[in-house]
C-alpha cells in the first residue's frame, strides 16, 4: 500500500485547523475574470490517505495545471507531505487521512478556457478535476 489521494475540491478557501479540513465554497467548476492573464484567490483541498507503513515516511505531491484544448502546462506546485509520526490516538495498523490545503493565488491563467488540475503522489497519476475559467462581461 502506498499514500492514495481520496479527495480533490477547488474552492474559495480551505484551512486545516486541528488536523480537520475546513472547506468554504468546495465544488468550484467555473471562475470569472474581467481580464487575462488572470489570477485567483481560491483554494484546492485535499485529503490524502496514509497506509499505517508510512505514517513517519515523506511523500511528494505534484499539482499541475494544465490548458484541456493543449495539454500545455500553466503552472505547477509541489507538496511535501512530511509527517514526523502518526498520532497516538490511532489504533495499530490504523490508516489515516491528511489534509493539505494549496492556495492558487499566483496562478496566472493567460487565457479563457477549460483547465486540469492534475495531480501526482509519489510520481504516479493520482486524480484531476476540470474547471472552466471564463471571461467576465
Amino acid at each position: 500500500m502506498s499514500a492514495e489521494l481520496k479527495s480533490l475540491i477547488l474552492c474559495d478557501f480551505a484551512q486545516i485547523r486541528e488536523g480537520l479540513l475546513f472547506v468554504q465554497s468546495g465544488g468550484l467548476t467555473r471562475l470569472a475574470a474581467p481580464t487575462f492573464p488572470a489570477k485567483f484567490a481560491c483554494h484546492v483541498a485535499t485529503l490524502v490517505w496514509l497506509p499505517p507503513n508510512e505514517s513517519g515516511a515523506a511523500h511528494e505531491i505534484v499539482m499541475k495545471v494544465k490548458s484541456a484544448a493543449t495539454a500545455k502546462l500553466t503552472a505547477t506546485v509541489n507538496v511535501a507531505l512530511h509527517e514526523s509520526s502518526a498520532p497516538s490516538a490511532l489504533r495499530p495498523g490504523e490508516g489515516r487521512q491528511v489534509p493539505i490545503v494549496v492556495p492558487l493565488g499566483a496562478v496566472s491563467f493567460p487565457a479563457a478556457g477549460e483547465y486540469d488540475l492534475q495531480v501526482e503522489v509519489d510520481g504516479e497519476f493520482a486524480g484531476d478535476i476540470s474547471f472552466v475559467v471564463a471571461q467576465r462581461v
